[in-house]
C-alpha cells in the first residue's frame, strides 16, 4: 500500500515534468505549437487541466505582450467553449485596463456572450452599446458580431419587434449569408409570427439546423399537422447516426407537436430530449426540464382519474404505478414522479425506488435523464429535497464524471445507506467525497463514525480507510488524521500496516512542523521489526527522521543517522545525496 501511494505521487511528478517541458519549462516549443497542444488537451475533455497548464505556461504581460494575449485568448475560448460563463466573467474582470484595443474588443465580445448565456440581457446590451458607440467601432471587425448579439438579446427578452427592426437594419448594412445569421433571422421571424418569411430565408439550405427550423416554421404555419410532424420526428429519431445536438433538437420539435396531442406524447418527447448528452445549440429548441415534471403530473392525473383514485390515497397510487411498470413504464414513471412531488417521507422514497425500477437498465442515457430532472431543474433545486434513492444514483453519476463538487452537494446530509451497499463502503465513499469537496468537518465526522464502529479490522478494509486519511493529510488536516491513525493503532491490525501508520503519523507531525515528534515516529516505523532494521522501508523512514531532526535543530543526531545510512548504501546516486546532506550539516555548523 505504501509503495502504491508513492508510485501515484511519482506518476504525478513525472506527468508534471512532461507537461512542463512541453509547455516551455524545458526544450520550449514555439508558442503556436504549445497552444495547439493545449487545444488538443481541452478538446480531449480536460479543460481544467488545460487551464492549469495555461497558468504555468503563460508568460507575464510585461515579458511578452503578444504571447500573453495568445494565451489569454485561448483561456477565454476554453471557458466559453465549456460554458463556464461565471468563471469567464471573473477572469475578464481581472484583466488590465490598458490592454491593446483590438484585444479589448475581443474581450467585450466574450463578455457580452457570457451575459447573454446567463440571461442577463440588459448587461449584455450595455457592453455591446459601449463598443458600438466608440469612434473606432465601424473600423472594427467585430461590429457585425456585436449587432447580431444585440438582436439576440432583444429576442431573448421577448422584444420581437425591436429584434425585427434591428434585423432589417443589419440586413441593409451587411451582406451576410452564413448559417448562424440565417438561423438568427429565422428565429426572429418565427418568434414574430412571420413563418413564410422564415421558410424562404432557409430555402435551399441542407444543414440539419436549417431543416428542423424550417419544419418548425411550417408546423406553426399549419403546413404540417401535429400527427405528421410527430411521425417524421419518430422516423428520423431511428437513425443511429444522428449526433446528440441534432437528436435533442429533433425531440424538442417533437414536443411542439406533442403539446397539441396527449400528455403521454409530451412525456415521451421530453424524456427522449433530456436523455441526450447535449442540449440543442439553437435557442428555439432549448427548453427547461421542469416541463417534464409538469408533463409527468398531467399524465399521472389523467391516469388516476380514469382509475377513479383519490388524491392522498398513496397506497392505491403506488399499487397502480407498480402494476403498470412492466407493461407501460412511461405511465409508471409519471405516477411515481407525481408521488415524489406530492408525498413525503417513506412514500416519496418508495416512489423514487419504483421510478428507478421502471428502467430495464440504468445506462448513460437514463443517467443523463436523472441528472437533468434532479440537478438541473427548479423543481429540485435543493439537493436535500431529492429522495435518497435518486440521490444515490446521482452521486454515482457525479463520481463517474469526476464532478467532486456535484457529488459533494448531493452527499451532504445524506444519512441513509443505499440498498445493496454495506454501511462501511458507503461511509467510506461519503467521507472521501465530502473531504475532497471541501466539506472537511462533515467528512471528518462521517469518518470518525466509521472508525469508531470499525472493531474487527481486515487488511484490505484498513488499507481503504488509510486512503481517506491520506486525503485528510493532503488538505492539511493533520491533527484530525493523527487522531484517526491513533484509533487504528489501538486495534489488532496487521504488523506491516502498523509500521506504515507510524510513518504516516510522522508525516502529519512534520506537516504540523512538530519535528521532534515526527522524527520519533519515523524511527519507530523504521525499527518496528527490529532495532537495527535496514530494509528499504526502514532506510526511507530513517532518512525522513534525519531530515526532521535537522529541522528540529538536532544536527548531531541527524548526522549520525545519515552516516549510518551511508555505510549500508551501495547505490551511487543515493550515496551522493547522503554525502551532500552530511557535508551541508558540517557547513551549517561551521558558519558564523
Amino acid at each position: 500500500m505504501a509503495l502504491k501511494r508513492y508510485s501515484i505521487l511519482a506518476h504525478k511528478v513525472h506527468l508534471a515534468v512532461l507537461l512542463g517541458a512541453s509547455l516551455g519549462f524545458a526544450n520550449p516549443l514555439l508558442a503556436n505549437e504549445r497552444l495547439d497542444l493545449l487545444k488538443n488537451i481541452s478538446a480531449a475533455g480536460a479543460p481544467l487541466l488545460t487551464l492549469q497548464m495555461l497558468d504555468q505556461a503563460q508568460p507575464g504581460i510585461d515579458q511578452n505582450l503578444y504571447e500573453w494575449i495568445l494565451w489569454e485568448q485561448e483561456r477565454l475560448d476554453i471557458l466559453a467553449r465549456w460554458q463556464q460563463w461565471d468563471q469567464l466573467l471573473i477572469r475578464i474582470e481581472t484583466l488590465p485596463a490598458d490592454i491593446p484595443e483590438q484585444f479589448k474588443q475581443q474581450v467585450a465580445t466574450f463578455k457580452a456572450r457570457a451575459f447573454l448565456e446567463l440571461g442577463q440581457t440588459a448587461s449584455a446590451r450595455r457592453v455591446l452599446r459601449e463598443q458600438l458607440w466608440l469612434d473606432l467601432a465601424q473600423e472594427s471587425g467585430n461590429v457585425e458580431t456585436w449587432r447580431r448579439l444585440v438582436i439576440e438579446s432583444y429576442i431573448d427578452d421577448g422584444r420581437t419587434e425591436d429584434a425585427r427592426v434591428a434585423m432589417l437594419r443589419f440586413a441593409q448594412d451587411f451582406d451576410s449569408s452564413d448559417l448562424s445569421w440565417l438561423l438568427l433571422r429565422a428565429r426572429v421571424l418565427i418568434e414574430s409570427g412571420r413563418y413564410e418569411q422564415a421558410i424562404r430565408v432557409l430555402a435551399g439550405r441542407e444543414e440539419w439546423q436549417a431543416k428542423l427550423t424550417s419544419m418548425l416554421a411550417a408546423f406553426r404555419q399549419q403546413r404540417i399537422d401535429k400527427q405528421e410532424l410527430w411521425r417524421q420526428v419518430n422516423k428520423r429519431s431511428e437513425d443511429a447516426s444522428l449526433g446528440s445536438a441534432e437528436r435533442s433538437s429533433l425531440w424538442a420539435l417533437g414536443y411542439f407537436a406533442a403539446e397539441q396531442m396527449s400528455p403521454v406524447d409530451r412525456v415521451v418527447a421530453l424524456e427522449s430530449l433530456f436523455r441526450n448528452e447535449q442540449v440543442s445549440p439553437m435557442k428555439l429548441f432549448q427548453m427547461p426540464v421542469d416541463l417534464l415534471w409538469e408533463a409527468y403530473v398531467e399524465y399521472a392525473e389523467l391516469v388516476g382519474n380514469r382509475a377513479e383514485l383519490l388524491l392522498g390515497a398513496d397506497e392505491d397510487w403506488l399499487e397502480l404505478a407498480a402494476s403498470a411498470s412492466k407493461v407501460t413504464p412511461v405511465k409508471s414513471r409519471a405516477l411515481y414522479a407525481m408521488l415524489m412531488l406530492r408525498s413525503a417521507g417513506q412514500v416519496s422514497n418508495r416512489a423514487a425506488a419504483g421510478y428507478m425500477e421502471t428502467f430495464a437498465e440504468v445506462d448513460e442515457a437514463e443517467r443523463r435523464l436523472l441528472e437533468n430532472l434532479f440537478n438541473h431543474s427548479q423543481t429540485f433545486s435543493d439537493a436535500e429535497n431529492i429522495p435518497a434513492e435518486i440521490r444515490f444514483q446521482l452521486v454515482d453519476l457525479a463520481l463517474k464524471s469526476v464532478d467532486i463538487e456535484e457529488a459533494t452537494r448531493l452527499m451532504s446530509g445524506l444519512t441513509t445507506v443505499p440498498p445493496g451497499t454495506s454501511r462501511f463502503d458507503w461511509q467510506l465513499r461519503q467521507s472521501r467525497v465530502l473531504i475532497l469537496g471541501g466539506r472537511y468537518d462533515e467528512g471528518n465526522k462521517v469518518l470518525q463514525g466509521l472508525i469508531s464502529e470499525y472493531l474487527e479490522p481486515q487488511p484490505e478494509a484498513t488499507d481503504r480507510i488509510l486512503q481517506v486519511l491520506f486525503d485528510l493529510q493532503t488538505v492539511g488536516l493533520h491533527a484530525q488524521a493523527i487522531e484517526h491513525f491513533g484509533h487504528l493503532l489501538q486495534l489488532d491490525i496487521d504488523l506491516k500496516q502498523r509500521r506504515e501508520i507510524f510513518y504516516w503519523i510522522g508525516d502529519s507531525y512534520r506537516g504540523l512542523e512538530k519535528y521532534h515528534q515526527a522524527a520519533l515516529l519515523y524511527l519507530q516505523s523504521a525499527m518496528m521489526p527490529a532495532a537495527d532494521s535496514m530494509d528499504p522501508w526502514a532506510q526511507t523512514a530513517r532518512y525522513n527522521a534525519a531530515e526532521s531532526l535537522q529541522l528540529a535543530g538536532l544536527v548531531d543526531d541527524a548526522r549520525r543517522i545519515y552516516q549510518a545510512l551511508l555505510q549500508i548504501t551501495e547505490d551511487p546516486a543515493r550515496r551522493s545525496v547522503l554525502s551532500h546532506k552530511i557535508q551541508q550539516l558540517w557547513l551549517n555548523q561551521a558558519a558564523p
